[in-house]
């Protein structure tokens, strides 16, 4: 297994985040939620307190190696066994214009609040809520994932995800 750490980091690479709209290649349900999880700012720590589990290690070890998910500040040579893994194109993407960053911050606020809120039964409207292009395509997915909070938290989940994702 690869060598990991509790500050590790990952990222979602271009083949996570088409595996996450297409299904493609057909990741468990345990996997396709901790790929849900990765968003390049959560450290291993942090998602271990998310999913609990001996075995999330082993997970995002096989979804580096399938080229899913990759440690952004990663510095070290790539071993023998990673050969899946592509070496990135450019030392560092450009920056997003800010209007997109902030959507992205956004984006990952409701995710992190519905998978907190409900859990796996989120996963489909995370899903969703990623591909929204823009904050008024965000907004009309809420009345629908009020819903479901609803459904599977009571009115409670409902107050404590709304607290959680603020101002949309």
């Amino acid at each position: 297994m690869m060598e990991m750490s509790t500050q590790d980091v990952f990222q979602k690479t271009g083949k996570g985040a088409d595996e996450l709209r297409t299904r493609r290649h057909g990741l468990s349900p345990r996997l396709r939620q901790l790929l849900i999880l990765v968003d390049g700012k959560r450290d291993f720590a942090e998602l271990s307190r998310m999913l609990p589990g001996a075995e999330l290690a082993e997970h995002l070890a096989q979804l580096e190696r399938g080229g899913f998910v990759s440690r952004p500040f990663d510095l070290h040579e790539p071993d023998a066994d990673a050969g899946s893994v592509a070496a990135p194109e450019q030392a560092a993407p450009p920056p997003p214009p800010p209007a997109q960053e902030d959507l992205r911050t956004l984006r990952a606020r409701v995710t992190r609040a519905l998978l907190d809120t409900i859990g796996p039964n989120g996963d489909d409207f995370a899903i969703r809520i990623e591909r929204a292009r823009s904050v008024d395509e965000l907004r009309s997915l809420l009345p629908a994932v009020l819903s479901v909070v609803e459904a599977c938290g009571g009115r409670a989940g409902v107050d404590g995800f709304l607290q959680r994702c603020g101002a949309i």
